[in-house]
């Protein structure tokens, strides 16, 4: 999919292109949301309308792209994977540790209780193929937050980003109130706020292996790997202070991430380049 230089044109004004971005993602989102909004289809079909919704941004990224088109489709979206190995691994990695200490704290304060061993190792071997699949699914959300975004965005700076973007993405979850059901105002709030550390981190993968994979990968591991651990192994219930731990644990991978000299045993971290 590789664009003639040619055939290139100029990128255009950078807030209209993330503003139409941003736009574009929501509302198809909000569009192919309608049917479970409004319970017009059976709830058995929510499993095959989010996925459909999580294609979105990708939907919008190529849009902006092939009316923009700065550059090939694999330098704008980052799909390189030179590297992205690495940096993968060091993401999935944070998850699970993040998710481990979590529940460490829960069960040793007493908050939570351990599953029946059993019903642990039962459960383990959904691990892999709920995180290919999740995987998989991540694929329209990073392309498009991660992927297109990073790239055009670039210029304003990543802590920037990373909160204009995260607050957005949001935005673009709010659907999901109509699959989540009847929920007190203030475990939706904190539902919501959860999701904000996650844009720092995910953003930091990408920003330095240079590639959107390690955000895909551990975005997938965030909807698996971490969910085993928190609410597979521990008979978890909702509680404040362990979201604050895993909220606090987040940001701070992501600053470690970013921090000059950060994470030196992966070799050739680069910044994504610029539109």
């Amino acid at each position: 999919m590789k664009v003639s230089p040619t055939r290139s044109r100029p990128a255009g004004p950078l807030g209209a292109d993330v503003a139409w971005f941003f736009t574009i993602a929501i509302l198809l989102c909000f569009a192919i949301s309608v049917p479970m909004v409004f319970r017009l289809v059976p709830t058995d079909l929510y499993n095959v309308i989010t996925p459909i919704m999580q294609m979105t941004p990708l939907l919008a990224a190529i849009i902006m792209w092939l009316i923009r088109r700065p550059g090939t489709f694999r330098s704008t979206f980052a799909t390189g994977w030179r590297g992205a190995f690495g940096w993968a691994g060091i993401g999935i990695g944070l998850i699970a540790a993040i998710a481990a200490i979590q529940t460490a704290i829960a069960v040793a304060t007493g908050i939570w209780t351990l599953n029946p061993v059993d019903q642990i190792i039962g459960t383990a071997v959904w691990i892999l193929p709920v995180f290919v699949m999740q995987s998989v699914f991540a694929i329209g959300e990073e392309f498009g937050w991660r992927g297109w975004l990073a790239t055009r965005a670039a210029s304003w700076g990543f802590w920037p980003l990373a909160v204009v973007s995260g607050l957005v993405w949001i935005v673009w979850h709010l659907p999901v109130l109509a699959v989540i059901g009847d929920l007190p105002f203030w475990d939706i709030v904190i539902y919501f706020a959860g999701m904000l550390p996650w844009a720092p981190l995910l953003l930091a993968l990408r920003w330095r292996s240079g590639s959107v994979w390690p955000a895909v990968l551990t975005h997938g591991a965030i909807n698996s790997i971490r969910v085993y651990l928190l609410q597979s192994v521990p008979n978890a219930t909702d509680h404040l202070l362990i979201e604050v731990i895993g909220w606090v644990l987040t940001l701070a991978a992501a600053v470690w991430l970013m921090r000059k000299g950060g994470a030196p045993f992966v070799r050739d971290a680069v910044r994504p380049a610029q539109a």
